[in-house]
């Protein structure tokens, strides 16, 4: 039963059904079409189990009290005919203004919101919240394999006057997580729900791979909610003639506390299951290492030339999509000819895309330790590529190296991650490197000053002439290539980024530097 000039929404749903290929409204005599057909669809996972639902909704208005039976309405899916059943009500005539009548005919939109926010007299307010406040959770896979990315997110849809805090974030157990959203900087948004506008809020959106196989479990987020309400009896004060204002002053906190009805309430999404499937074990490569997705390998060297007292710069990067978390440097078979050190790894992903999406570089930095032709061997790499469900491995090419005879060179250029020579050392080692100079000359020179004069150390004479002693050297020694550069050991470390290393050995080139000139053939010895 109804009043005269009141609203009625009538949702017309198709659940679990295939395609809907048309639908055909019932007749509406009798009524006048506010609003409609407004159609939403949408599809809910819950514990393992996928719902689906299509809906058609129309906002009509009786013209006359009386009975009314609304049928006729049908829908085609999959080809065939369903007829809706037969809608019956009866309208009274309004003896004065009804709750939720205003009184401008475009307000229809304004009355179908702010109807939520009255509360009348016996009627259940839980259930009115249940129906207008919760929390929606949306995947968009319930079936994957280990390290296969499942894009998961939980929001707020509320059509009530409320305030509302996340108590407890939903947690993952189970999973690498990636969070793809800030919900602080989100804003809110408006999404028809089974005919209904909703304010919708994000609580967390988030990228998830799991790392073990078996039924995984997203748990639950929840929410604290303090939820307004005005009663019928204040929305009625005065025969219901300040209704709309009042309403949009109760939206908007300027309403006075008499009249409000508040209610605490406590909140919580339902659990979702995810199924995740072992990665097979039949035709596993041997260099899997638990890369998931598609991708793609290629090896680039900064110079093919490299002197022995030199080094170069080999990159292995890897593109594509998917697991980039999981992915470590792929093995490279060395030959016994170079040195190679620890890679530095760099990362250029974008992770608020599902799969993640960009590279990842491993550079390797090599010394020759003999002249001649190199070749680095081809670097495999293998993945498992959810789509074809099968694994894939790819190489990259060969790279060759042409080492030649060292040469003499000052300390002007290192070879940097980015492949590039990087012309001296920042003002700040400059100045330290001034420093250091200049404290070790003084310390020297004092102390040459202070040795004794005996037969076995150099005599300053009255001409300002040094008497220098010849110091013998042992030819029969090999001197190794590597060292015709005094500051070889101290390039080195600058190389390897070893500061502490870097210093002491410059600290000790300077010191036989400076032996060496005061007492050549001397060396200094830690």
């Amino acid at each position: 039963v109804v009043l005269q000039d009141e609203v009625l929404r009538l949702q017309f749903s198709i659940e679990n059904a295939g395609e809907v290929q048309q639908f055909v409204p019932p007749s509406f005599k009798g009524c006048k079409v506010i609003e409609g057909p407004l159609h939403s669809s949408g599809t809910s996972v819950v514990n393992g189990a996928v719902h689906s639902h299509v809906s058609f909704v129309y906002i009509i208005q009786p013209e006359a009290p009386g009975d009314y039976s609304l049928s006729g309405g049908s829908a085609k899916i999959d080809n065939r005919r369903f007829v809706f059943n037969t809608i019956r009500f009866k309208v009274k005539e309004a003896k004065h203004n009804n709750l939720y009548s205003f009184q401008r005919s475009n307000d229809v939109r304004e009355q179908d919101q702010y109807s939520d926010y009255i509360i009348r007299k016996g009627e259940d307010i839980r259930h009115k919240i249940r129906q207008n406040l919760f929390i929606k959770v949306d995947v968009n896979k319930d079936h994957c394999y280990e390290g296969e990315p499942v894009v998961a997110t939980y929001k707020l849809y509320t059509r009530l006057r409320s305030e509302s805090k996340v108590c407890r974030n939903p947690s993952f157990n189970g999973f690498s997580v990636y969070d793809i959203a800030d919900p602080s900087s989100a804003h809110s948004t408006i999404e028809a729900l089974n005919g209904k506008n909703f304010n919708v809020y994000l609580i967390r959106k988030a990228q998830l791979f799991p790392l073990q196989s078996g039924v995984l479990e997203l748990d639950p987020a929840e929410v604290e909610n303090s939820i307004s309400f005005l009663s019928a009896e204040k929305a009625m004060k005065d025969g219901g003639a300040h209704l709309p204002e009042l309403l949009r002053s109760f939206e908007s906190d300027d309403a006075a506390n008499d009249g409000i009805i508040t209610e605490n309430v406590h909140i919580k999404s339902n659990p979702v299951a995810i199924t995740v499937k072992e990665l097979p074990l039949h035709d596993r490569p041997e260099s899997f290492d638990g890369a998931v997705g598609d991708f793609s390998i290629e090896a680039t060297i900064d110079k093919s030339e490299v002197a022995l007292n030199d080094m170069a710069l080999l990159r292995i990067i890897v593109k594509g999509e998917g697991n980039f978390g999981v992915i470590n440097a792929p093995p490279v078979q060395w030959p016994e000819e170079v040195e190679a050190y620890e890679p530095e790894i760099r990362e250029n992903v974008l992770k608020t895309i599902a799969p993640m999406r960009g590279y990842k570089t491993f550079a390797y930095t090599v010394m020759p330790k003999q002249t001649g032709t190199i070749n680095i061997p081809a670097v495999e790499f293998s993945y498992f590529d959810p789509k074809d469900n099968r694994y894939k491995t790819t190489l990259t090419n060969a790279v060759s190296i042409h080492a030649v005879p060292a040469v003499q060179q000052d300390i002007s250029g290192v070879v940097t991650e980015y492949g590039a020579a990087e012309r001296g050392i920042s003002r700040i080692w400059v100045a330290a490197f001034a420093v250091v100079l200049l404290g070790l000359l003084a310390f020297f020179l004092t102390r040459y000053i202070r040795f004794p004069v005996n037969n076995n150390t150099p005599v300053l004479k009255d001409t300002g002439k040094v008497v220098e002693e010849a110091a013998s050297v042992n030819q029969g020694e090999p001197q190794h290539h590597f060292f015709s550069n005094p500051l070889y050991q101290a390039r080195l470390m600058l190389i390897q980024r070893n500061v502490p290393g870097f210093y002491a050995e410059l600290g000790r080139a300077l010191r036989n530097y400076i032996i060496e000139k005061l007492h050549p053939g001397s060396t200094w010895h830690d």
